[in-house]
């Protein structure tokens, strides 16, 4: 994508984000079927959360492929990962699916579940501020770095683990902790590029 700020913020149905549409509407179900909270529609709550992480890089690839790129697509892209996941992991631990990993992290889930809605929500928060601080003035769009990109396939993995609430608690755990340290370290690289968003 070319420099964000050379950008106008217009948005256009296309094939990118139609993608990314479809990932936010899956939001919907995935939500519906863990307040459901039996096994079968965690099963399939955990398959359409899969499916929601394995199409994430698809929006961003026919967007560079068509020549569809456009800041108003990757904001919603970035806004869309979220969505996703923030009110499933609420619901998740709402449904007491993470008491397996009890005695393996202090406070569980909280350790986790708190950093990564903490992230999440600056995210949102950063993308709010970003749009309404553009009405007056030219700001560029701080991209996400390489390691916040890499966080998401950490966090996805993790979430999807513990709404399936499967495998042994140790491997749940581990991913837990796994996402608590690239996580923070995401935040602090990312929130450190774009704190201009929020200070300027």
């Amino acid at each position: 994508m070319n420099n964000p700020s050379e950008q106008a913020l217009s948005w256009s149905f296309n094939y990118p984000n139609a993608v990314t549409i479809i990932r936010v509407v899956l939001t919907i179900p995935i939500v519906w079927l863990v307040c459901l909270g039996g096994m079968e529609e965690r099963l399939l709550a955990a398959v359409l959360l899969t499916f929601a992480w394995a199409t994430d890089g698809l929006d961003g690839f026919l967007a560079r492929r068509l020549g569809q790129s456009s800041l108003a697509g990757a904001l919603f892209d970035l806004t869309a990962d979220r969505i996703i996941m923030t009110p499933t992991l609420i619901l998740s631990i709402i449904g007491g699916f993470w008491v397996g990993t009890a005695g393996l992290m202090p406070f569980n889930p909280f350790p986790y579940a708190v950093i990564v809605i903490i992230a999440d929500l600056t995210v949102i928060i950063g993308v709010l501020m970003f749009l309404w601080k553009r009405r007056s003035r030219d700001i560029e769009f701080p991209a996400p770095t390489q390691i916040a990109r890499i966080s998401y396939s950490v966090q996805m993995p993790t979430l999807i683990l513990g709404v399936l609430g499967a495998g042994p608690p140790w491997l749940l755990a581990a991913f837990m902790y796994a996402a608590i340290i690239i996580t923070i370290a995401a935040f602090y690289s990312y929130f450190s590029k774009a704190a201009y968003v929020f200070f300027s």
